[in-house]
């Protein structure tokens, strides 16, 4: 026990020296080695190593990391709250009896997020001279062309029209292939109400195609009193959608729901996880630094002992296999190996100590170029009077 106050003593003195700058340079000692200690926590005791700023800063980088966490996931919960509203106005709008426009759009501007395919009934008459496509739209796994017709009604106002997709002609990809005419004279349609999209693209439409369906863009295209605030996709279910055009949405839209859930319980786990690790890096740096502590060299050593207790694992197995022998860590020694030639069996007491420290049983063998070889008896014996390593 003196000799034990003695050596951490020497290692806190040295710890000052060295914090002071008098062990700064290894050519004051002439040649000798000279130990390198971590001069932030070295020779601190129990806990006190948390109040150093290294580990404030750790500390405080991880509730930084789990409070950005927590912001995400936060983020995500509403965003799964919002699809799942979204569902809901799709699944009412989807299949609804159709209403009149004038009840739906009362003006040019009307459209509200709850009217999301929302089915209405419109009548009028196909501008089929100013039609137009929109570029770059996909239709079941396929890029191809969607078609916009105005519709003009009889109040004069015009209704844009999505009648269907239909598919790159063979001979350029880039224009569309045969498109069917619209229906001449009075049409009654039902059309599912979708809003403007955001600008794509250059505002003047090329060869009439044009990048996406802005409401605004095709208003300047085409001219007229043009509804602005959404535009009607020709319902799949409907007589007239029988054009020779692709529909556009045969069934029921819906947002993936659980996928924002399963990012939200990824991001509450990586907070999670944040703590975790620095809890085991606390506990490591606990261990280190009181290592001369004779109650944690007594955990030390218990912690060794439940190693030793358990089964092979296969990885050791695997590299019994492949090298002839099991390596000596898993009993606290370094720099020996166990021949493996006979059934493998437990360490005697006189080849190896489970103590890290050596204080029971024979002192660990000393790392050297040619390491000793420990035979694992056929026989099982005890290694401790606590310990029973039976394979």
């Amino acid at each position: 026990m003196i000799e034990e106050r003695a050596t951490v003593a020497e290692r806190r003195t040295d710890v000052a020296q060295r914090r002071g700058g008098a062990l700064a340079h290894p050519a004051a000692h002439q040649g000798s080695p000279v130990a390198v200690y971590d001069t932030v926590t070295e020779g601190m005791g129990g806990w006190q190593f948390l109040r150093t700023a290294r580990w404030c800063g750790f500390i405080a980088a991880t509730i930084l990391f789990a409070i950005i966490c927590l912001f995400l996931a936060n983020w995500q919960w509403d965003r799964g709250r919002q699809a799942s509203a979204d569902n809901d106005v799709v699944s009412a709008n989807f299949a609804a009896d159709p209403v009149p426009i004038d009840t739906a759009l009362p003006t040019l501007v009307s459209y509200d997020a709850s009217q999301n395919w929302q089915r209405v009934s419109v009548t009028g008459v196909y501008r089929a001279d100013e039609e137009l496509v929109v570029r770059n739209r996909s239709n079941d796994g396929a890029n191809g062309f969607e078609v916009i017709t105005p519709l003009e009604l009889s109040d004069g106002s015009v209704l844009v029209v999505d009648r269907g997709w239909v598919a790159p002609s063979p001979d350029d990809s880039l224009a569309p292939g045969t498109i069917p005419n619209p229906a001449s004279g009075a049409v009654d349609l039902v059309v599912q109400l979708r809003p403007s999209e955001a600008p794509l693209g250059s505002a003047t439409p090329t060869a009439n195609q044009i990048g996406s369906i802005t409401l605004p863009r095709v208003q300047q295209a085409i001219g007229g009193n043009v509804y602005v605030g959404a535009y009607g996709v020709l319902d799949s279910k409907s007589a007239a959608a029988n054009t020779g055009l692709a529909p556009i949405q045969k069934t029921m839209p819906t947002e993936d729901v659980g996928l924002h859930y399963s990012y939200l319980v990824q991001w509450l786990s990586f907070a999670v996880l944040g703590f975790v690790v620095l809890g085991f890096a606390i506990r490591k740096e606990y261990r280190r630094l009181n290592s001369d502590d004779p109650d944690e060299r007594a955990r030390a050593t218990e912690r060794l002992h439940k190693r030793a207790r358990k089964a092979f694992t296969d990885e050791e197995l695997e590299d019994e296999a492949i090298d002839g022998y099991l390596p000596l860590t898993r009993w606290g020694i370094t720099g020996g190996r166990a021949s493996t030639g006979a059934p493998r069996g437990a360490l005697t007491r006189t080849q190896a100590s489970l103590d890290p420290e050596g204080e029971t049983g024979a002192q660990a063998p000393t790392v050297s170029a040619s390491p000793e070889i420990y035979v694992i008896e056929a026989k099982s014996t005890e290694i401790d009077d606590e310990v029973d390593t039976k394979n």
